[in-house]
């Protein structure tokens, strides 16, 4: 049952990262906590994230911006060490109830059109490395930015994903040098598939969304992470 149970959570992930360019880690990790201990879903949900987002990259590498990656990258560089330290010495409840509040107030204020000046992204940037190391989610601030920003839904779905191919990366290779890396990896393998099923699925309906409906479902998964994540830190 655990492991079915796992399988359909991997699958809605990866379906709708597949459709939007992100939400892989935002709808996965608050559910794998329910039925793992919280680093193991967290380490389990990143190489599955980071899994699903190299075999897309091949099909989204012509529309990724790479001057504003660039700009994320280099201070997602800053963020990331700091971000491996909270994952090893902090509570993880604490930290779950305060990026679901931070998530929730990011929808809200996308949804309202309230902005704040953000810069050229090394700033987002540097919040991105901090949650992917921290506590796997790298999305939440990379979609409030690009959406600010009023990107093609192609291009914010290249560049978010080429982003996490990169963040990922350099997180799990941290959490291999220090020792945190709390994953069965033949139970990551036999959940391989998955994201291919869920790949298909999603390329499938990502031709049918449209501009307005991107930017909704990109709203109500913002702010279903925030909630989740407050309810699970309870």
């Amino acid at each position: 049952m655990e492991w079915m149970l796992t399988f359909l959570i991997i699958l809605l992930a990866t379906l709708i990262q597949s459709c939007t360019g992100f939400g892989f880690a935002i709808i996965a990790i608050p559910l794998l906590m329910l039925l793992y201990p919280a680093h193991y879903a967290i380490s389990l949900s990143m190489f599955l994230s980071l899994s699903s987002s190299l075999s897309s990259l091949p099909k989204v590498w012509n529309d990724v911006d790479r001057p504003l990656l660039k700009r994320l990258f280099i201070g997602s560089l800053l963020g990331l060490p700091f971000g491996g330290l909270l994952f090893y010495t902090s509570d993880m409840m604490w930290l779950k109830m305060i990026v679901g509040f931070s998530i929730i107030m990011s929808a809200i204020f996308m949804r309202v059109r309230i902005s704040f000046p953000m810069g050229e992204g090394k700033r987002i940037g540097f919040l991105s490395g901090f949650l992917t190391s921290s506590i796997g989610m790298p999305g939440p601030p990379i979609v409030l930015f690009l959406t600010a920003k009023n990107l093609d839904k192609q291009i914010f779905r290249g560049t978010s994903i080429a982003f996490y191919c990169l963040v990922y990366s350099i997180s799990l290779v941290l959490q291999f040098a220090s020792g945190r890396f709390e994953t069965d990896l033949l139970e990551f393998l036999t959940l391989i598939p998955v994201i291919f099923i869920g790949q298909v699925i999603g390329s499938v309906l990502y031709k049918r969304i449209s501009q307005n409906w991107f930017r909704r479902v990109t709203f109500l998964l913002l702010l279903a992470s925030g909630v989740n994540s407050i309810i699970h830190s309870i």
